[in-house]
């Protein structure tokens, strides 16, 4: 890492830390994943680790490392509201020189020190439909106002990149390309007690949310079920609550367990041994999203050189190859069908893919790489 950062005083950095509070998500393992990394250059970081809630037990590990010095949890603000007020006067009492928005917003209170800010979507002006009304809302009122202030804005893909470049040109300047890493699974993957029951599997994860598009392919799943008994393989849905009545209802009978008879099993914000047994001994990958600012889960996958099954969306397009995975119209329960039957037929083979450029140890160091500039300039 020496080799990588300049020689300077150590830099204190405020972290929005809220995605660690909600359990395993795109965005709290995109930020975990780099934290482990920032967490040990002591002699470059003290990381500062601030929230609104307590940090969820499977991001515990994080609060043991060298340069993560202070966390600062249980406020009775919200969230959105806690971001624009404490979040900075914390910041600064605790005398910070680089604040990190995590979730694509910096707070709206005066700028007192680098901003740096991730941007893993732009779906406020992409997919609007997909987000919770009171998240569009926030987003609607300080996203542009986030790009405007940040000195630096991270961007988990292309696809993102461009949005962003469209959306507000003057930005186009801060803009970084910083794809997340993936990691080879360790001896501890491992599978639930009762798994034996599922037999071979499809898996996906997500949280129950609209923009997740679950109730696809779970109604393609059962129609496929109705009309071949024999499929071979179970469905296996890992996640957690998300927003959005159809979503909650959801939610509500996969706990129940209410499609366990056809082959539908849930596991509800499984740790990380547990997610690394599902990748490593699933038979396919699926993840149906109607958008997303990237697909960490895709990568996970193709790590174990899983074929992935996977809504026909530009940024997948980045991630997966047309010759070996399956790019499906979003929304048409029978094309989902139609992909599940075509991959039950075909002789199973391992994925061929190259993970040695999709590194954590890659996106921390390009991270790093962006501060530096944006603290000498």
């Amino acid at each position: 890492m020496n080799s990588i950062i300049i020689k300077r005083k150590i830099l204190s950095v405020a972290v929005d830390a809220r995605p660690l509070a909600y359990g395993m998500t795109g965005n709290s393992r995109y930020l975990s994943k780099v934290l482990e990394f920032f967490g040990k250059w002591d002699d470059c970081y003290e990381i500062l680790l601030l929230s609104h809630k307590n940090i969820h037990p499977v991001f515990f590990h994080l609060q043991n490392l060298p340069s993560i010095k202070t966390v600062s949890l249980n406020s009775k603000i919200p969230g959105p509201i806690w971001l624009h007020t404490e979040f900075p006067y914390l910041a600064r009492k605790l005398n910070a020189k680089i604040l990190w928005g995590t979730l694509q917003l910096l707070p709206f209170a005066g700028k007192f020190c680098t901003n740096i800010v991730n941007f893993h979507d732009l779906n406020v002006i992409s997919a609007p439909q997909t987000m919770a009304r009171w998240n569009y809302f926030q987003h609607k009122i300080f996203v542009r106002r986030t790009l405007n202030v940040a000195d630096k804005v991270l961007c988990l893909s292309k696809n993102t990149m461009n949005d962003i470049s469209l959306f507000q040109p003057i930005a186009r300047d801060k803009l970084a390309l910083v794809y997340p890493g993936v990691e080879t699974i360790s001896d501890l993957a491992t599978l639930p007690k009762d798994s034996g029951k599922w037999g071979k599997f499809l898996f996906t994860l997500g949280t129950l949310e609209p923009r997740k598009n679950l109730k696809t392919l779970l109604n393609a799943f059962l129609k496929l079920k109705v009309n071949n008994p024999n499929y071979p393989y179970s469905l296996v849905i890992a996640g957690r609550a998300g927003w959005g009545e159809s979503a909650q209802e959801l939610y509500a009978k996969l706990k129940l367990g209410e499609w366990e008879k056809d082959s539908v099993f849930f596991l509800e914000n499984p740790d990380e041994s547990t997610l690394a047994g599902l990748y490593k001994n699933c038979q396919a990958f699926l993840f149906p999203s109607i958008h997303e600012g990237f697909g960490l889960p895709l990568l996970e996958a193709m790590r174990e050189k899983k074929i992935c099954i996977a809504s026909d969306i530009p940024v997948f397009s980045e991630i997966l190859d047309a010759k070996q995975d399956f790019l499906v119209p979003t929304m048409k329960e029978e094309s989902w069908i139609q992909a599940l039957v075509q991959f039950a037929n075909m002789k199973l083979t391992s994925k061929i893919w190259d993970s040695k450029e999709w590194t954590w140890k890659g996106t921390a160091e390009k991270i790093a790489r962006e501060i530096d500039q944006c603290v000498q300039s």
